[in-house]
């Protein structure tokens, strides 16, 4: 109910602030923040009863902690229709020296989820800027992107399988630096709390874990037997490097590097024969991308097409911090794979788009505990999509995924198809790169 009062008194702020745009007597009219409405939602279905999405996030993967560790609350994909995440968006300009951005979901069950809001300088010598707050990180490229100006329906598998459905976020600071160079260069610096990634990386609930080991051992475990790390600092490093060169007015291309870092990051495991043991260690991301844009030569969009295309290697070094064997505590895991995607979308009319994605994860994956080594089976996804944008406030998408998942239960082969109604009400800023 909380929550649900939250919600109202964002939305009852937007009603004095468009009335307030609309005041054009009115000078600090242009003061007052931009503020938008995302309605989303689809008609899904799968041949694998209402399953799909589930499969998908099951998918084998040398990241997984079996239960225990922390994950947003999206709701299930199900058969039929479904209400996505409505968004609530707030950004302006607060002073000549800081703007500030605002960024919440309401899920179809009424949760309310803050997912942004940090303030960023604007008046920083020597190409310097600095953002503060909760924010989405800038690994990667698809990383900083709301799921309203995805080209897809759905996350790619590449980053499911790593960073999860919303990707990587978190509470902390990022400096930025623009180079004063001709070609378009930016190093960037993060530092966050790193408490709230679903896979790589990923923070067990200690207490949820003692609980479950309780239930399967019978002597009571508690929170201080998991010998973990106390969480009371940033734990999570990014470095990205951003270089784009100048092509003219016709084209543009970006290319980019990330690295990443996680302090003490854990995992709960549950293997066969009642062992049970939790794991604690570094973990690292590597990234590499390119984005290729070649802009439109007619008018709403066509003639325009892109490419775009990701890969990320993770790589864990952890060791046992409790187990249900004393013996083996100190054992050694380690974990690693990769994962990529690529993504073109041409613009074959005015106000139409196609695109064709293509992702794979558990690349060159393997788990190792102690001695013995588990390779990763490999997951593939390609993906269809044909886009209308009605206007640069609404689309409708049709979307069609074949996807070959191996998981614990074995591999399947298996189709989804998605049509997506994407409306925006408000003002909304400009979209990225």
């Amino acid at each position: 109910m909380k929550q649900f009062y939250v919600a109202s008194a964002l939305l009852a702020a937007s009603s004095s602030v468009l009335a307030a745009e609309d005041n054009s007597n009115n000078p600090l009219a242009a003061f007052n923040p931009a503020f938008s409405v995302i309605f989303d939602g689809m008609y899904y279905s799968d041949n694998v009863k209402g399953e799909g999405a589930a499969l998908l996030e099951d998918a084998d993967s040398a990241f997984h902690s079996h239960g225990g560790h922390e994950e947003h609350e999206h709701g299930d994909l199900k058969r039929g229709f479904n209400l996505n995440e409505t968004e609530l968006t707030m950004s302006g300009s607060v002073d000549s020296y800081f703007d500030a951005w605002l960024s919440a979901a309401i899920s179809s069950e009424g949760d309310f989820e803050l997912e942004e809001a940090w303030i960023r300088s604007q008046s920083l010598p020597a190409g310097l800027q600095v953002k503060a707050g909760r924010f989405l990180s800038a690994i990667g490229y698809h990383n900083e992107k709301h799921p309203h100006s995805w080209n897809f329906a759905d996350q790619n598998l590449a980053y499911l399988s790593l960073f999860g459905d919303h990707g990587v976020s978190g509470d902390g600071i990022q400096l930025t630096w623009l180079a004063p160079t001709d070609s378009y260069l930016q190093l960037g610096l993060e530092i966050t709390q790193g408490d709230n990634l679903e896979r790589v990386g990923s923070i067990i609930d200690a207490e949820h874990v003692a609980e479950d080991i309780t239930a399967e051992l019978g002597p009571t475990v508690t929170e201080e037997d998991l010998n973990l790390s106390e969480q009371d600092g940033p734990q999570l490093g990014v470095f990205t490097l951003r270089f784009a060169p100048d092509l003219g007015t016709q084209r543009a291309l970006q290319l980019g590097l990330s690295a990443a870092r996680h302090q003490d990051s854990q995992s709960f495991h549950e293997e066969g024969g009642g062992e049970l043991f939790v794991t604690e260690g570094d973990t690292d991301v590597y990234g590499a991308q390119a984005v290729y844009k070649h802009f439109a030569s007619g008018q709403y969009g066509k003639g325009g097409w892109s490419i775009a295309g990701e890969y990320f290697y993770a790589d864990s070094d952890q060791e046992a911090v409790f187990h249900s064997d004393p013996a083996e505590l100190g054992l050694p895991v380690t974990s690693e794979q990769g994962a990529a995607y690529v993504e073109a979308n041409y613009g074959f009319a005015p106000r139409w788009q196609v695109g064709l994605r293509t992702a794979a994860s558990g690349i060159g994956g393997e788990f190792s505990e102690g001695d013995e080594t588990e390779e990763v089976r490999l997951s593939r996804q390609h993906s269809a999509a044909l886009t209308w944008y009605a206007t640069e406030f609404s689309k409708l998408r049709l979307q069609f995924n074949r996807n070959d998942v191996h998981g614990h239960d074995g591999s399947e082969e298996y189709n989804q198809v998605f049509l997506q109604y994407n409306l925006s009400l408000g003002a909304h800023g400009a979209h990225t790169f």
